[in-house]
């Protein structure tokens, strides 16, 4: 594509000049590239080098750069612009030819259930014969074939990129994670939805946000600054009721609860056994019986999300209720585990007070007899105020206790252990293996045969990182390992 193509401006449009990429990172830019410098740090002039070095053929600026920028881009052109993220947006849609109509998306935010209720929705749909892209924390892609991302939400750019290259192969759905870091640092501007989705806001990412209050701002923007169809939202936490007083058009939203009886989608008559969960959806479409091979309340907000999310009247709300049964366990989401002589196992994602205390309470509630071990640790160079509150709630719910090592990063682990330990009681029975493989392994031993062990934490994730470095590790392979079943 051409410059002029892109950008109608009489400067840039007397020269023909071929347009090759876009990208936001200097080290990624390549010969014939767009540079759009949204970092005006002290490194901005350094970036500003680096992306004239690999080939940037265009340098796009904020207009109110406080440097002469032409000294540290040689013949690069630049141009200026009032809001670089804006512009960035709309100039990948028209680089991608990303095309709005008869596209849906349906982005999911929240802090747990995002991953679960954007794979439950992709699921729904490929039951149901249609194509569904995914992009989010397990991945990228078409539906079941994803890719390793390293970002929940990618930036604008990669992000019409995927929908350009999902619209080639005749996809027409996609079901995007919606990060509040995504969010804050506007990775989808531009983006328009059908469907907004709302899980649930507990403690989590406090060392970017600081508090709570800025966290559900950032949250909040999916549903005040961005155009969609419908909104779902959870009104079972008190910040779901707060989006919900926000909307202006309440016909446009549907509600889901297992708590309230005036929910659009409603869930009660709950029942669990070791085998999942039995319900009733009630909705204004009608009531459904179903049967899930899931565990945990959470799993039945998930579906029932997933479902609202695609409903649209009585024939969907059949069809989706039908299928829920056949939806798998999502990969790292309460995967199970079961082999004779051996204690039954969870290998679950939760890492937040929240979402650890809802993993443990259900499980009483599926296992009521039966003791539980749990194996889990906390990431270092994150959030240190939520360590505490885990180990207490990890020894209020637990028979016995491996604290072992999550993703360390540059801390040192002893010291994550002990702001762990601060909150567990004096009376619980503990110990401490930092090495996971020896923790898991301790776990599945043969005479745990008759416990729960939850494997908290890692879930999807094949690596740990100590300091820079990541390691190969994957808790479902390690449990499978011990367990001797297949991959």
């Amino acid at each position: 594509m051409y410059l002029s193509g892109l950008i109608r401006d009489k400067k840039l449009s007397q020269i023909k000049i071929k347009i090759t990429g876009l990208s936001e990172d200097s080290r990624e830019v390549k010969r014939g590239y767009i540079f759009f410098l949204k970092n005006i740090s002290s490194k901005a002039k350094e970036y500003v080098s680096e992306a004239t070095k690999n080939g940037a053929i265009l340098i796009i600026h904020d207009k109110d750069i406080v440097f002469d920028i032409k000294e540290y881009c040689g013949s690069c052109k630049t141009y200026s612009v009032k809001n670089v993220e804006r512009t960035m947006a709309l100039l990948s849609k028209k680089y991608f030819g990303v095309k709005t109509k008869n596209f849906k998306i349906y982005g999911v935010t929240g802090t747990n259930g995002k991953s679960s209720v954007t794979n439950y929705i992709a699921q729904l749909q490929n039951l149901n014969k249609k194509k569904c892209a995914l992009i989010g924390t397990l991945g990228n892609g078409i539906y079941p074939n994803l890719k390793y991302s390293t970002h929940t939400t990618p930036n604008i750019i990669k992000v019409n990129e995927q929908i350009s290259n999902f619209q080639k192969k005749k996809v027409k759905n996609l079901s995007l994670e919606v990060s509040s870091h995504g969010l804050k640092q506007n990775r989808i501007l531009g983006i328009e939805f059908d469907t907004t989705i709302f899980t649930n806001l507990s403690q989590d990412h406090l060392d970017y946000h600081k508090n709570m209050k800025n966290y559900f701002i950032e949250k909040l923007k999916l549903f005040s600054e961005y155009r969609s169809r419908k909104n779902v939202i959870c009104i079972d936490d008190s910040y779901g009721k707060k989006i919900l007083k926000t909307l202006a058009n309440k016909n446009s939203v549907n509600t889901v609860s297992i708590k309230n009886a005036n929910a659009d989608f409603y869930a009660n008559k709950i029942k669990f056994s070791k085998n999942g969960v039995n319900f009733f959806l009630n909705s204004k479409y009608g009531k459904k019986n179903i049967q899930a091979k899931a565990y945990g309340i959470f799993s039945i907000i998930n579906i029932i999300t997933a479902i609202a999310a695609l409903t649209n009247n009585k024939k969907d709300f059949n069809l989706y209720s039908n299928y829920a049964s056949k939806l798998k366990s999502v990969n790292g989401r309460m995967n199970n585990y079961i082999k004779k002589n051996y204690p039954q196992v969870f290998v679950d994602y939760a890492h937040t007070p929240d979402s650890i205390k809802k993993v443990l309470k259900s499980i009483r509630l599926h296992f009521p007899k039966k003791e539980i071990i749990t194996v889990f640790g906390c990431g270092g160079d994150r959030d240190k105020t939520k360590r505490k509150i885990m180990g207490k709630t990890v020894s209020n719910y637990s028979n016995q206790i491996i604290i072992t090592n999550d993703n360390p990063r540059k801390e040192d682990p002893n010291l994550i252990v002990k702001d762990i330990i601060s909150g567990i009681s004096i009376k619980a029975n503990y110990q401490i293996i930092l090495n996971r493989k020896k923790a898991i392994q301790t776990a599945l031993k043969k005479n745990n045969k008759d416990k729960i062990v939850l494997i908290f934490g890692k879930g999807h994730e094949n690596y740990q990182i100590f300091s820079d470095k990541k390691r190969a590790f994957n808790d479902n392979n390690e449990v499978k390992k011990i367990l001797n079943l297949k991959k």
